[in-house]
């Protein structure tokens, strides 16, 4: 086995605490020491983090970039209300990473890592290095022909896969400059990209990629935590339900997420508001249907929801 694993995580302030939850969850499901490599709009409001993290085993080093946007670069789509500009960042990757990293994996930080990685990432990156691909996924959905996804990102080969965690052999992407690929075909896109830098890979690559095991990014929500911990490595929170949301802890209760973050903060719960009007409605609905009661802290949980207003 390699002597250190290298990672990419891009994000702004807003995920700072989802972050650190994330690589914490990765250390502690390695025999590797871990490099972070992150790429981020404002350095120093992550120093907090960077400092407890410091402190986990198995940490080799983190490196934190301010991410500086090219000129004439136009992100299509973007409504910065909503959305994190954040979430184009790894097409810029080959401008802030050292050239001396063979492979890399991008991981979204709203990912958490629940079992040993190590086999199983080393062996997908011998069959990513042995092939003629520049990235590893895994499969989201096949599109139908010429249906709205298909036409709108030219995809003939109908795969679409899920960004969430991307395997990367680097050498090949300095190789074939595929920072500067990705940026035109982005601008040969334009208002076509719908979902990000996910739209940008998938019609660029077009199915020509490796697939990577289920496991290593497996997004659904019908297991339940029995099974998640026996079986899945990469656990991606998908879709707008986030577990650190009142929506999300109604829907789908303690998560493991607020597992780990509740071992780095004290036993605190990690709450926050997209809409307050509809966190306090749901937190009432969690109060009323009794379902607080199935958290592990309910009343840590009544506390932290009022501090964090």
């Amino acid at each position: 086995m390699s002597e250190s694993r290298d990672f990419l995580l891009c994000f702004d302030e807003n995920y700072n605490i989802q972050a650190e939850v994330t690589i914490s969850s990765l250390l502690e499901n390695s025999n590797f020491k871990l490099n972070f490599h992150i790429i981020h709009d404002d350095p120093e409001s992550f120093e907090e983090s960077k400092k407890r993290l410091i402190s986990l085993s198995n940490l080799q080093s983190i490196e934190v970039y301010k991410f500086n946007k090219r000129q004439n670069v136009i992100f299509p789509n973007f409504d910065e209300s909503h959305m994190s500009e954040a979430t184009y960042y790894r097409l810029f990757l080959s401008d802030y990473l050292p050239r001396t990293i063979k492979n890399i994996i991008y991981i979204d930080p709203d990912v958490i890592c629940l079992n040993n990685f190590d086999r199983m990432v080393e062996t997908s990156f011998e069959i990513l290095n042995n092939s003629k691909y520049v990235i590893g996924a895994k499969t989201e959905h096949y599109e139908k022909s010429n249906n709205d996804t298909s036409t709108r990102l030219e995809l003939t080969r109908n795969k679409y896969f899920n960004a969430g965690v991307t395997f990367i052999d680097y050498e090949k992407w300095i190789d074939e400059s595929y920072t500067e690929k990705l940026i035109s075909h982005m601008d040969y896109l334009g208002d076509r990209v719908l979902w990000m830098d996910q739209c940008v890979l998938n019609s660029f690559l077009d199915g020509s990629y490796v697939e990577i095991p289920e496991q290593l990014n497996f997004t659904s929500r019908l297991y339940d935590k029995e099974f998640l911990l026996d079986e899945v490595v990469f656990y991606h929170f998908v879709g707008s339900r986030k577990p650190w949301t009142v929506k999300g802890v109604f829907s789908d209760g303690e998560s493991l997420y607020q597992h780990f973050h509740k071992r780095l903060f004290n036993n605190n719960y990690h709450i926050v508001h997209r809409y307050k009007r509809d966190s306090i409605f749901q937190f009432f609905k969690l109060i009323l249907s009794l379902r607080i009661f199935k958290l592990k802290n309910p009343l840590i949980y009544v506390r932290n929801f009022i501090d964090s207003f």
